[in-house]
């Protein structure tokens, strides 16, 4: 279904079809309360982060990650559950340790203000809910459009990271 989708996007004008929601119920239960009952939560986070390393890996091995974007969605999203190292990961949330570096870069008012309104770490795991949806799903995306819309190169800076290191973001 995911191949049927991109080639539906490709097929499509992009005025008519600008993106396509994949629906993927079976790789976790609807309800994250099963979840939670059965213990099986590291279970269907481990399906969930398998497939969608699948399809990310996929769409770069054809070059189609210049055509395509994709957005992660699930239940329980968690993203250091989904990629535990401090280092991006294709459809995801940055990583949470690269969050406060971030807000400084965009936000004049945090720069200014520095530790009087920076996010604890509790504040910052609520951007995990951003991503949680009833059920798994990627938002498949036309990168051209993503472009058009931000009028740049989708933003790519230079993070100062607090231990020092230089990423791109």
């Amino acid at each position: 279904e995911f191949w049927t989708c991109l080639v539906e996007l490709l097929g499509t004008p992009p005025d008519e079809l600008s993106s396509t929601v994949l629906s993927l119920p079976g790789i976790a239960p609807l309800h994250p309360q099963q979840l939670q009952e059965n213990n099986t939560i590291s279970n269907t986070h481990d399906r969930f982060a398998a497939f969608v390393e699948l399809a990310s890996q996929s769409l770069c091995l054809y070059k189609a990650d210049d055509v395509f974007s994709l957005v992660h969605f699930h239940p329980l999203y968690t993203r250091s559950w989904i990629e535990p190292r401090d280092r991006p990961a294709y459809g995801h949330l940055p990583p949470q340790g690269w969050l406060r570096s971030m807000m400084m870069q965009h936000s004049p008012e945090m720069r200014a203000a520095q530790e009087s309104i920076t996010p604890d770490d509790e504040q910052l795991e609520l951007s995990n809910y951003q991503r949680r949806a009833p059920h798994t799903a990627i938002n498949i995306l036309r990168v051209a459009q993503l472009e058009d819309s931000t009028n740049s190169n989708l933003n790519i800076v230079d993070l100062q990271l607090p231990d020092g290191r230089v990423e791109k973001a």
